[in-house]
């Protein structure tokens, strides 16, 4: 189980490269979780990555063709169920994909399956404040962005960043001429498919001294 400290960075490698990986890119992702909520930072060791999302719009674009990074979140649907012994299946959980390229333009939605799921509005992907940077000179480009507590609490109808939940990381590019699919949790199965929840890691909040 991931503990997540509120006063500084746990860093995450993405080692586990997936089904057709034409690119291998270095990603790492830094998480911290405080009264604000959780803070996600991505790392991505990535030349010229391919933008063709540039503007914020609805309905939102499938980010996931361009160079992006995600951040997957499940919780369970009580406060009494967020145990140390969950196990998050869909349609038996809450889960939220939070997708976001290099320009920082976001693609999140929440729901209990992966068809049918309620798109985030602008106020709540405003309220993420996407920060992204790219170096050119470095060869690497971040993301940051906040998961508001406030968010969550709403969702999920109760405060789940204070319980148990289950989360997984990603980066991805779904064109043909870059296509990969790298993840810091390894998911098992044949073709790609990142919507899967049992292949989540398990996290929870550092405990207060």
């Amino acid at each position: 189980m991931l503990t997540l400290p509120a006063s500084e960075d746990l860093t995450l490698s993405l080692n586990h490269h997936l089904w057709t990986c034409l690119e291998k890119p270095q990603t790492n992702a830094s998480l911290r979780l405080d009264e604000a909520g959780l803070h996600v930072s991505f790392c991505v060791h990535e030349r010229q990555p391919l933008i063709t999302a540039t503007v914020q719009q609805e309905p939102m674009l499938m980010v996931c063709q361009d160079s992006a990074v995600e951040l997957f979140l499940a919780f369970a649907d009580s406060k009494e169920q967020a145990t140390t012994d969950f196990k998050p299946q869909l349609e038996h959980c809450l889960y939220i994909n939070i997708e976001i390229n290099a320009a920082g333009i976001c693609y999140a939605k929440h729901g209990h399956s992966r068809k049918g799921r309620t798109a985030f509005t602008p106020d709540e992907i405003k309220s993420l404040n996407i920060k992204p940077v790219i170096d050119d000179a470095a060869g690497t480009w971040q993301v940051s962005f906040v998961v508001p507590r406030e968010l969550i609490t709403k969702l999920a109808t109760y405060d789940a960043f204070s319980e148990v939940f289950a989360l997984n990381l990603y980066k991805i590019s779904e064109t043909k001429e870059h296509e990969h699919y790298i993840a810091y949790n390894k998911v098992e199965v044949e073709k790609p498919n990142f919507h899967l929840p049992e292949f989540f890691a398990l996290a929870c909040p550092q405990a207060k001294a």
